[in-house]
Protein backbone atom coordinates (compact mmCIF):
# COMPACT_ATOMS: atom_id res chain seq x y z
CA UNK A 1 0.00 0.00 0.00
CA UNK A 2 1.43 3.06 -0.43
CA UNK A 3 1.33 6.27 1.49
CA UNK A 4 -2.34 7.56 0.08
CA UNK A 5 -3.73 4.13 0.70
CA UNK A 6 -2.63 3.92 4.34
CA UNK A 7 -4.05 7.96 5.05
CA UNK A 8 -7.43 6.52 3.30
CA UNK A 9 -7.77 3.68 5.51
CA UNK A 10 -7.02 5.42 9.05
CA UNK A 11 -9.19 8.33 8.01
CA UNK A 12 -11.88 5.88 8.02
CA UNK A 13 -10.88 4.43 11.00
CA UNK A 14 -10.92 7.39 12.65
CA UNK A 15 -14.83 8.61 11.44
CA UNK A 16 -16.10 5.34 12.37
CA UNK A 17 -15.51 6.09 16.04
CA UNK A 18 -15.47 10.03 15.71
CA UNK A 19 -19.41 9.69 18.02
CA UNK A 20 -18.32 6.85 19.80
CA UNK A 21 -18.10 3.27 19.44
CA UNK A 22 -20.62 2.54 17.01
CA UNK A 23 -23.38 0.14 18.33
CA UNK A 24 -23.13 -3.25 17.73
CA UNK A 25 -19.61 -2.64 17.74
CA UNK A 26 -18.38 -6.11 20.22
CA UNK A 27 -15.15 -4.95 22.43
CA UNK A 28 -13.10 -7.51 20.34
CA UNK A 29 -14.23 -5.81 16.71
CA UNK A 30 -12.96 -2.32 18.83
CA UNK A 31 -9.94 -3.89 20.05
CA UNK A 32 -8.54 -5.01 16.47
CA UNK A 33 -9.44 -1.65 14.98
CA UNK A 34 -7.61 0.32 17.94
CA UNK A 35 -4.58 -1.58 17.10
CA UNK A 36 -5.23 -1.29 13.41
CA UNK A 37 -4.42 2.35 13.63
CA UNK A 38 -1.75 2.27 15.74
CA UNK A 39 -0.21 0.10 13.12
CA UNK A 40 -1.44 2.65 10.24
CA UNK A 41 0.08 5.32 12.34
CA UNK A 42 3.39 3.85 12.68
CA UNK A 43 4.13 3.10 9.05
CA UNK A 44 2.42 6.27 7.88
CA UNK A 45 5.36 7.98 10.22
CA UNK A 46 7.93 5.74 8.73
CA UNK A 47 7.14 6.68 5.02
CA UNK A 48 7.03 10.47 6.63
CA UNK A 49 10.50 10.29 7.66
CA UNK A 50 12.05 8.57 4.68
CA UNK A 51 10.82 11.05 2.30
CA UNK A 52 11.63 13.74 4.44
CA UNK A 53 15.07 12.02 4.37
CA UNK A 54 15.22 12.00 0.75
CA UNK A 55 14.04 15.72 0.64
CA UNK A 56 16.77 16.70 2.62
CA UNK A 57 19.67 15.07 0.71
CA UNK A 58 18.42 15.85 -2.58
CA UNK A 59 18.76 19.64 -1.01
CA UNK A 60 22.16 19.19 0.54
CA UNK A 61 23.21 17.33 -3.32
CA UNK A 62 22.04 20.50 -5.17
CA UNK A 63 23.14 23.13 -2.62
CA UNK A 64 26.57 21.31 -3.57
CA UNK A 65 26.25 21.18 -6.90
CA UNK A 66 25.86 24.97 -7.03
CA UNK A 67 28.60 25.68 -4.59
CA UNK A 68 30.53 23.60 -7.26
CA UNK A 69 29.62 25.06 -10.08
CA UNK A 70 30.16 28.58 -8.97
CA UNK A 71 33.85 27.77 -7.72
CA UNK A 72 34.35 26.00 -11.03
CA UNK A 73 35.03 22.74 -9.64
CA UNK A 74 32.12 20.86 -11.32
CA UNK A 75 32.74 18.03 -14.05
CA UNK A 76 31.99 19.32 -17.17
CA UNK A 77 28.91 16.99 -18.43
CA UNK A 78 31.02 15.17 -21.42
CA UNK A 79 33.87 14.39 -18.69
CA UNK A 80 30.91 12.25 -16.35
CA UNK A 81 30.49 8.89 -17.48
CA UNK A 82 26.85 7.77 -18.98
CA UNK A 83 26.87 5.34 -16.53
CA UNK A 84 26.81 7.18 -13.72
CA UNK A 85 23.40 9.45 -13.03
CA UNK A 86 22.64 11.52 -9.86
CA UNK A 87 19.85 8.91 -9.17
CA UNK A 88 22.58 5.87 -8.61
CA UNK A 89 25.43 7.04 -6.96
CA UNK A 90 24.64 10.82 -6.05
CA UNK A 91 26.74 12.43 -8.87
CA UNK A 92 25.10 15.61 -9.72
CA UNK A 93 26.03 16.57 -13.40
CA UNK A 94 27.00 20.39 -14.34
CA UNK A 95 25.41 21.73 -17.05
CA UNK A 96 27.06 24.93 -17.83
CA UNK A 97 27.27 26.16 -21.32
CA UNK A 98 31.19 25.81 -20.86
CA UNK A 99 31.44 26.83 -24.96
CA UNK A 100 29.47 29.99 -24.45
CA UNK A 101 31.66 30.84 -21.55
CA UNK A 102 35.07 30.52 -23.03
CA UNK A 103 33.85 32.54 -25.88
CA UNK A 104 33.30 35.08 -23.23
CA UNK A 105 36.52 34.70 -21.44
CA UNK A 106 38.79 34.61 -24.65
CA UNK A 107 37.29 37.98 -25.38
CA UNK A 108 38.10 39.23 -22.39
CA UNK A 109 41.26 37.42 -22.23
CA UNK A 110 42.38 39.46 -25.83
CA UNK A 111 41.24 42.86 -24.50
CA UNK A 112 42.82 42.40 -21.70
CA UNK A 113 46.02 41.74 -23.68
CA UNK A 114 45.27 44.51 -26.16
CA UNK A 115 44.98 46.68 -23.44
CA UNK A 116 41.62 47.56 -23.86
CA UNK A 117 38.90 48.34 -21.23
CA UNK A 118 35.71 46.47 -21.63
CA UNK A 119 32.82 48.43 -20.28
CA UNK A 120 31.55 45.87 -18.27
CA UNK A 121 34.96 44.51 -17.15
CA UNK A 122 37.39 42.52 -18.06
CA UNK A 123 37.72 40.44 -14.78
CA UNK A 124 36.64 36.67 -15.70
CA UNK A 125 33.85 35.03 -13.92
CA UNK A 126 34.13 31.55 -11.97
CA UNK A 127 32.17 29.71 -14.54
CA UNK A 128 34.30 31.36 -17.46
CA UNK A 129 37.54 31.04 -14.81
CA UNK A 130 36.93 27.75 -14.93
CA UNK A 131 36.24 27.25 -19.02
CA UNK A 132 39.23 29.16 -19.57
CA UNK A 133 41.58 27.41 -17.57
CA UNK A 134 40.23 23.72 -19.01
CA UNK A 135 40.29 24.53 -22.50
CA UNK A 136 43.94 26.23 -21.98
CA UNK A 137 45.84 23.77 -19.54
CA UNK A 138 47.79 22.29 -22.35
CA UNK A 139 47.55 24.85 -24.84
CA UNK A 140 47.00 28.42 -25.62
CA UNK A 141 44.35 30.31 -25.73
CA UNK A 142 42.73 29.20 -28.97
CA UNK A 143 40.28 31.63 -30.86
CA UNK A 144 36.36 29.59 -30.12
CA UNK A 145 34.94 27.68 -33.52
CA UNK A 146 32.06 30.29 -33.54
CA UNK A 147 34.48 33.30 -34.05
CA UNK A 148 37.00 31.37 -36.67
CA UNK A 149 33.35 30.63 -38.33
CA UNK A 150 32.14 34.25 -38.86
CA UNK A 151 35.83 35.31 -39.67
CA UNK A 152 36.25 32.37 -42.23
CA UNK A 153 32.86 33.50 -43.53
CA UNK A 154 33.42 36.87 -43.87
CA UNK A 155 36.66 36.20 -45.68
CA UNK A 156 34.92 33.97 -47.99
CA UNK A 157 32.62 36.83 -48.93
CA UNK A 158 35.04 39.12 -49.77
CA UNK A 159 38.15 37.37 -50.87
CA UNK A 160 36.61 36.02 -54.00
CA UNK A 161 39.11 33.84 -55.26
CA UNK A 162 40.30 32.43 -51.92
CA UNK A 163 36.65 31.95 -51.41
CA UNK A 164 36.24 30.05 -54.49
CA UNK A 165 38.76 27.66 -54.12
CA UNK A 166 38.86 24.17 -52.56
CA UNK A 167 39.63 24.12 -49.19
CA UNK A 168 41.07 21.11 -46.65
CA UNK A 169 41.89 21.99 -42.81
CA UNK A 170 44.52 19.13 -41.87
CA UNK A 171 46.80 20.13 -39.53
CA UNK A 172 50.10 18.46 -40.82
CA UNK A 173 51.37 17.64 -44.55
CA UNK A 174 49.36 18.55 -47.29
CA UNK A 175 50.04 17.18 -51.01
CA UNK A 176 48.27 18.10 -54.46
CA UNK A 177 48.80 15.37 -57.28
CA UNK A 178 49.08 17.20 -60.02
CA UNK A 179 47.21 15.87 -63.20
CA UNK A 180 49.58 17.43 -65.63
CA UNK A 181 48.63 15.48 -68.99
CA UNK A 182 46.35 12.14 -70.53
CA UNK A 183 48.34 10.77 -73.59
CA UNK A 184 46.20 8.40 -73.83
CA UNK A 185 42.25 8.07 -73.61
CA UNK A 186 40.72 6.94 -70.32
CA UNK A 187 38.70 4.44 -72.04
CA UNK A 188 38.35 2.68 -75.43
CA UNK A 189 36.49 0.19 -77.64
CA UNK A 190 37.74 -3.10 -78.01
CA UNK A 191 36.93 -6.39 -79.31
CA UNK A 192 35.48 -8.88 -77.68
CA UNK A 193 38.18 -10.44 -75.52
CA UNK A 194 40.59 -7.73 -75.98
CA UNK A 195 42.66 -6.22 -73.20
CA UNK A 196 41.83 -2.55 -72.81
CA UNK A 197 44.62 0.08 -74.35
CA UNK A 198 46.42 1.13 -70.81
CA UNK A 199 45.41 4.64 -69.54
CA UNK A 200 48.40 6.99 -69.35
CA UNK A 201 48.53 9.94 -67.66
CA UNK A 202 51.12 12.43 -66.32
CA UNK A 203 51.45 13.20 -62.71
CA UNK A 204 53.55 14.91 -60.12
CA UNK A 205 53.32 15.40 -56.46
CA UNK A 206 53.93 18.66 -54.81
CA UNK A 207 53.90 19.15 -50.79
CA UNK A 208 52.37 21.99 -49.77
CA UNK A 209 54.17 23.05 -46.24
CA UNK A 210 51.85 26.17 -45.40
CA UNK A 211 52.62 30.33 -45.99
CA UNK A 212 52.26 32.70 -43.27
CA UNK A 213 49.73 35.40 -43.50
CA UNK A 214 49.38 37.91 -41.26
CA UNK A 215 47.54 41.92 -41.06
CA UNK A 216 47.53 43.68 -37.71
CA UNK A 217 44.20 45.79 -36.92
CA UNK A 218 45.04 48.68 -34.97
CA UNK A 219 42.88 51.23 -32.34
CA UNK A 220 44.01 54.12 -31.17
CA UNK A 221 43.77 55.19 -27.50
CA UNK A 222 40.98 57.33 -28.40
CA UNK A 223 38.79 54.62 -29.12
CA UNK A 224 36.74 53.85 -26.59
CA UNK A 225 34.37 49.83 -26.82
CA UNK A 226 31.25 49.97 -25.22
CA UNK A 227 30.41 46.47 -24.47
CA UNK A 228 32.11 43.00 -25.17
CA UNK A 229 30.00 41.98 -27.98
CA UNK A 230 30.76 45.27 -29.46
CA UNK A 231 34.00 44.80 -28.95
CA UNK A 232 33.99 40.65 -30.57
CA UNK A 233 32.44 41.85 -33.23
CA UNK A 234 34.78 44.77 -34.34
CA UNK A 235 37.14 42.01 -34.19
CA UNK A 236 35.60 39.17 -36.32
CA UNK A 237 35.10 42.50 -38.58
CA UNK A 238 38.37 44.09 -38.73
CA UNK A 239 40.32 40.73 -38.34
CA UNK A 240 38.40 38.63 -41.65
CA UNK A 241 38.51 42.72 -43.36
CA UNK A 242 42.30 42.56 -43.00
CA UNK A 243 42.81 38.81 -44.03
CA UNK A 244 40.75 38.51 -46.67
CA UNK A 245 42.83 40.89 -49.16
CA UNK A 246 46.00 39.20 -47.89
CA UNK A 247 45.04 35.63 -48.14
CA UNK A 248 43.16 36.38 -52.14
CA UNK A 249 46.28 38.29 -52.76
CA UNK A 250 48.22 34.83 -51.80
CA UNK A 251 45.75 33.12 -53.90
CA UNK A 252 46.76 34.93 -57.02
CA UNK A 253 49.99 34.19 -56.23
CA UNK A 254 50.41 30.94 -56.29
CA UNK A 255 48.02 31.04 -59.35
CA UNK A 256 50.93 32.75 -61.29
CA UNK A 257 53.46 30.78 -59.45
CA UNK A 258 55.61 29.09 -62.35
CA UNK A 259 55.54 25.84 -60.45
CA UNK A 260 51.94 25.81 -58.27
CA UNK A 261 50.18 27.85 -60.92
CA UNK A 262 49.08 28.08 -64.26
CA UNK A 263 50.94 26.17 -67.11
CA UNK A 264 53.20 28.54 -69.16
CA UNK A 265 51.39 28.24 -71.99
CA UNK A 266 48.03 29.00 -70.94
CA UNK A 267 49.58 32.97 -70.33
CA UNK A 268 48.89 34.43 -73.42
CA UNK A 269 48.27 38.23 -74.62
CA UNK A 270 45.27 39.38 -76.67
CA UNK A 271 45.77 40.26 -80.47
CA UNK A 272 45.27 43.98 -80.47
CA UNK A 273 46.87 46.47 -78.47
CA UNK A 274 44.50 47.86 -75.72
CA UNK A 275 42.07 46.30 -76.55
CA UNK A 276 39.90 42.23 -76.55
CA UNK A 277 38.67 40.97 -78.77
CA UNK A 278 36.07 37.43 -78.46
CA UNK A 279 38.66 35.39 -80.36
CA UNK A 280 40.72 36.17 -77.28
CA UNK A 281 38.27 35.00 -75.10
CA UNK A 282 37.48 31.95 -76.93
CA UNK A 283 41.20 31.10 -77.34
CA UNK A 284 41.24 31.91 -73.49
CA UNK A 285 38.21 29.19 -73.28
CA UNK A 286 39.65 26.62 -75.64
CA UNK A 287 42.70 26.50 -73.96
CA UNK A 288 41.22 25.31 -70.05
CA UNK A 289 41.47 21.42 -69.17
CA UNK A 290 40.28 19.70 -66.38
CA UNK A 291 41.72 15.94 -67.26
CA UNK A 292 38.48 14.78 -65.87
CA UNK A 293 38.50 16.37 -62.62
CA UNK A 294 35.06 17.44 -60.90
CA UNK A 295 34.49 21.64 -61.43
CA UNK A 296 31.31 21.89 -59.99
CA UNK A 297 31.60 25.87 -59.72
CA UNK A 298 32.27 25.71 -63.66
CA UNK A 299 34.90 28.27 -65.09
CA UNK A 300 34.64 31.75 -63.67
CA UNK A 301 36.46 34.91 -65.40
CA UNK A 302 38.12 37.20 -62.54
CA UNK A 303 39.10 40.63 -62.92
CA UNK A 304 39.20 44.34 -61.35
CA UNK A 305 36.35 46.69 -62.09
CA UNK A 306 38.62 48.50 -64.96
CA UNK A 307 39.42 45.29 -66.59
CA UNK A 308 35.64 43.65 -66.78
CA UNK A 309 33.65 47.51 -68.18
CA UNK A 310 36.51 48.88 -70.29
CA UNK A 311 37.83 45.97 -71.95
CA UNK A 312 35.54 42.66 -71.25
CA UNK A 313 32.44 44.97 -71.69
CA UNK A 314 33.60 46.34 -74.72
CA UNK A 315 33.45 43.45 -76.70
CA UNK A 316 30.63 43.56 -79.32
CA UNK A 317 29.39 41.65 -82.04
CA UNK A 318 28.69 42.65 -85.62
CA UNK A 319 25.82 44.22 -84.53
CA UNK A 320 27.26 46.68 -81.70
CA UNK A 321 25.61 44.79 -79.06
CA UNK A 322 27.97 43.58 -75.96
CA UNK A 323 28.64 39.50 -75.30
CA UNK A 324 28.72 40.84 -71.49
CA UNK A 325 25.42 40.33 -69.90
CA UNK A 326 25.29 42.35 -67.20
CA UNK A 327 23.37 39.76 -64.64
CA UNK A 328 23.51 39.95 -60.71
CA UNK A 329 23.74 37.59 -58.05
CA UNK A 330 23.40 37.38 -54.52
CA UNK A 331 27.06 36.86 -54.92
CA UNK A 332 28.21 40.53 -55.15
CA UNK A 333 31.34 39.56 -56.53
CA UNK A 334 29.27 38.77 -59.51
CA UNK A 335 29.31 41.68 -62.36
CA UNK A 336 27.45 39.37 -65.15
CA UNK A 337 28.28 36.72 -67.93
CA UNK A 338 29.76 36.35 -71.18
CA UNK A 339 29.09 33.26 -73.51
CA UNK A 340 27.75 31.60 -70.36
CA UNK A 341 30.56 32.12 -67.77
CA UNK A 342 30.58 33.92 -64.54
CA UNK A 343 32.52 37.58 -64.33
CA UNK A 344 33.49 38.19 -61.00
CA UNK A 345 35.12 41.51 -59.91
CA UNK A 346 38.45 40.91 -58.23
CA UNK A 347 40.21 43.76 -56.97
CA UNK A 348 43.62 41.09 -56.57
CA UNK A 349 44.14 41.45 -59.93
CA UNK A 350 46.29 43.80 -61.71
CA UNK A 351 45.29 46.50 -64.29
CA UNK A 352 45.16 45.01 -67.42
CA UNK A 353 45.01 41.29 -66.67
CA UNK A 354 42.04 38.32 -66.52
CA UNK A 355 42.00 35.36 -65.21
CA UNK A 356 40.00 32.67 -66.30
CA UNK A 357 39.72 29.15 -64.87
CA UNK A 358 38.51 26.21 -62.62
CA UNK A 359 38.24 27.39 -59.09
CA UNK A 360 37.57 23.92 -57.94
CA UNK A 361 40.77 22.81 -59.30
CA UNK A 362 42.72 25.48 -57.30
CA UNK A 363 43.19 23.31 -54.34
CA UNK A 364 44.19 24.81 -50.35
CA UNK A 365 44.61 24.07 -46.81
CA UNK A 366 44.50 25.69 -43.67
CA UNK A 367 46.96 24.27 -41.62
CA UNK A 368 46.71 26.57 -38.41
CA UNK A 369 44.18 29.61 -37.75
CA UNK A 370 42.02 32.17 -37.58
CA UNK A 371 44.20 32.75 -34.64
CA UNK A 372 43.72 36.33 -33.00
CA UNK A 373 46.35 37.93 -30.63
CA UNK A 374 46.25 40.92 -28.86
CA UNK A 375 48.98 43.47 -27.54
CA UNK A 376 50.18 46.83 -26.29
CA UNK A 377 52.31 48.33 -29.36
CA UNK A 378 56.24 49.35 -27.88
CA UNK A 379 56.48 52.16 -30.49
CA UNK A 380 55.13 54.85 -28.17
CA UNK A 381 52.01 55.28 -29.70
CA UNK A 382 50.00 53.19 -26.89
CA UNK A 383 47.95 51.98 -30.05
CA UNK A 384 45.99 48.54 -29.18
CA UNK A 385 47.09 45.86 -31.70
CA UNK A 386 45.28 42.91 -32.79
CA UNK A 387 47.12 40.21 -35.20
CA UNK A 388 45.20 37.93 -37.34
CA UNK A 389 47.20 35.12 -38.23
CA UNK A 390 46.67 32.39 -41.08
CA UNK A 391 48.53 29.17 -42.15
CA UNK A 392 47.33 28.44 -45.90
CA UNK A 393 48.78 27.13 -48.71
CA UNK A 394 47.24 26.16 -52.21
CA UNK A 395 48.28 25.09 -55.37
CA UNK A 396 46.37 24.45 -59.36
CA UNK A 397 46.22 20.44 -59.24
CA UNK A 398 45.90 20.99 -62.97
CA UNK A 399 48.14 23.73 -64.52
CA UNK A 400 46.22 24.15 -67.64
CA UNK A 401 42.72 24.65 -65.20
CA UNK A 402 43.48 29.00 -65.70
CA UNK A 403 44.38 30.79 -68.27
CA UNK A 404 45.52 34.72 -67.73
CA UNK A 405 45.12 36.98 -70.89
CA UNK A 406 47.33 40.33 -70.62
CA UNK A 407 46.21 43.26 -72.70
CA UNK A 408 48.86 44.05 -75.40
CA UNK A 409 50.04 47.18 -73.80
CA UNK A 410 52.00 48.72 -77.06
Amino acid sequence: MNLDDLLTELQALIDKYADGTPEGTTGDEAAQDEERMAQLTSEIERITNEQKTARDARSAALAHARSAIESGNAAVVSNVPLARSANATGVVQDKTDYAAAYRRAWVKDVATRGGIQLAGGNDFNTVERAAFTHTTDNTGSVVPKEIQDQIITLIDNSAVLFGDASRSNLKNQFEIVRHKAITAGDAGKTNEGVAPTDEQNSFDTISLVGEEIKKTVKMSRKMAVQSMDGFEQYIINEVAARLSVAANAFCHERVGDAILGIASANKVTSGATKKLSKADITKALALLKTYGNPTTKGAIFYGNSDMIWNYLAMIEDTTGRSYFVDEKTEDPAVQGRIFGKLVKQDDSMADGTLLVGYPDLLKGNVFDGIDVQGYVATDGSQKHCFDGYLLYDCGLVVPEAFVEISVKQA
